[in-house]
């Protein structure tokens, strides 16, 4: 609604307005009834453009979405051990055996050693390694034990469960098992011999 202001109501203008011609005593009388018409009409115009329309509150601000969560998977330890999972079949045993010492010594490198042999071997532990079709270890079991350095059986049996899969041996004949010969230095870190074997 727009507020439209009125012309001015005056004595003279209401003077102006009445047909007759006024005397002059009666003058202050339609002065005062010229101010009370024009109190009037401004209360009227005022009440008026109070009642404006209000305009509607702004509209509330939409929830922003939380952020996705992204959830990164830790790295996998890594060990100096190849993947057993893509492991292909060998044709032999011997080829088996080699594989299978590569996987050992992978999986313990702070319990073997390379480079020159000792001439006196602290120890000597012989195990024997049992498997699935799968390749995982069925089973290790002391053959020959070191009686002059007994601490180191548990030792050798150790580090070959440590290695979780040496490759299928389906194809393999039965049975599925051989023999590892664990070799301690005077540290009581091992060498096998089929590496020392094949040297």
């Amino acid at each position: 609604m727009h507020c439209v202001n009125p012309a001015p109501l005056t004595p003279t203008n209401m003077m102006q307005k009445m047909p007759l011609p006024l005397t002059k005593s009666a003058q202050p009388a339609i002065n005062n009834i010229a101010i009370l018409t024009g109190l009037l009409a401004l209360s009227a115009l005022l009440g008026a453009c109070s009642t404006r329309r209000s305009a509607p509150p702004p509209a509330p601000a939409p929830a922003s979405a939380p952020a996705p969560v992204v959830v990164v998977p830790s790295p996998a330890p890594a060990t100096g051990m190849p993947s057993t999972a893509r492991l292909p079949m060998v044709g032999s045993w011997a080829e088996y055996r080699r594989r299978a010492a590569q996987l050992i010594l992978a999986a313990n490198p702070s319990a073997s050693f390379s480079g020159e042999m000792p001439a006196q071997w602290y120890g000597i532990a012989t195990v024997t390694l049992s498997f699935n079709a799968d390749g995982s270890l069925r089973n290790a079991d002391l053959m020959r034990r070191s009686s002059i350095s007994p601490e180191i059986n548990a030792m050798a049996i150790e580090a070959a469960r440590r290695v979780g899969n040496f490759g299928p041996v389906s194809n393999l004949p039965q049975p599925w098992q051989f023999n590892e010969t664990f070799l301690y230095n005077s540290d009581r870190r091992f060498q096998l011999d089929t590496i020392v074997a094949n040297r």
